[in-house]
């Protein structure tokens, strides 16, 4: 069967949005790329602390459905169903309620003032029937942080013609229409950016954060997560986890089948917290509030 025109796949603009937990995805001026090593620094490590603490889930565990996949069958005439597990189901512990995956970051950071990028690399790819982001020993996960200015290599380990869909802070369509073979794109505007699939499996979903400062984490299995050499001052500390509720299904008009997902606005916590030098704040957070 001949593959789609790439020429209709090409990247569409980039759009700026303003640091925030849930960028609109608006239209606006690209920016230019900077990076946190092009700015003088003022990161006085002696002036540090750390925060650390829980994210735990309020009220009963939800029961959240896996997505149905309906398309026609590969080997003849007719449509083949599965059941694949929800990308954005919660991972709560029955019995502690922690809260694992959820993204956990500072906000009101002064960029200057935080020490050295220290995350590592992200990578996404499309396998077992789904996008993933690796990034350090975090791997399989379904978000990454990426410094503002540096690139994604994102790749396709499936022998299927697929398109990594980006929307919020950054628009895009990147074909990936052959296996292993890996393309970078760079990103440059701050905010989410929610990944999705343009070439029809709907059920594909995973995030982005570009930021300028490496206050970001994802909780552990136990609701767990901590930041180190944080600059003295007052921050709001953010708990935020994708909504699994879907408010809305685009679907192909010629066949009737889903093409995109739209999900309800996500879940987010946030209290103040006060960093001291050689100090340790402990800060819980609850989700949803």
């Amino acid at each position: 069967m001949p593959r789609p025109l790439l020429c209709s796949l090409v990247p569409l603009a980039l759009f700026a949005v303003g640091c925030g937990s849930e960028p609109p995805a608006v239209a606006g001026s690209s920016q230019t790329s900077t990076t946190a090593s092009d700015k003088p620094s003022d990161f006085q490590p002696a002036a540090c602390g750390k925060v650390t603490g829980f994210v735990t889930w309020a009220g009963a565990v939800p029961a959240v459905p896996p997505v149905t996949d309906v398309r026609p069958r590969a080997d003849g005439p007719g449509l083949e169903t599965r059941t694949l597990p929800h990308p954005y189901a919660p991972h709560i512990d029955q019995f502690t309620r922690a809260l694992g995956g959820a993204v956990v970051y500072l906000r009101e950071v002064n960029p200057a003032r935080a020490k050295p990028w220290d995350l590592p690399p992200v990578g996404v790819e499309i396998r077992d029937a789904r996008i993933v982001v690796n990034q350090g020993d975090r791997l399989s996960a379904r978000v990454g942080f990426v410094r503002r200015g540096e690139s994604v290599k994102a790749q396709s380990r499936e022998p299927v013609f697929h398109v990594l869909r980006g929307r919020g802070a950054a628009f895009f369509a990147l074909p990936l229409p052959d296996a292993d073979a890996p393309l970078e794109r760079q990103f440059d505007t701050f905010g989410r950016i929610e990944l999705t699939s343009a070439a029809g499996f709907p059920w594909h979903a995973a995030d982005l954060f570009v930021c300028d400062h490496p206050y970001y984490a994802v909780s552990d299995a136990d609701g767990r997560f901590q930041f180190t050499q944080v600059p003295e001052g007052t921050y709001d500390l953010v708990a935020w986890h994708p909504n699994w509720a879907i408010t809305a299904k685009e679907r192909n008009p010629e066949t009737g089948l889903v093409n995109r997902m739209v999900y309800g606005p996500p879940l987010e916590s946030s209290r103040p917290v006060v960093v001291a030098p050689g100090r340790t704040a402990l800060a819980n957070l609850t989700l949803p509030k």
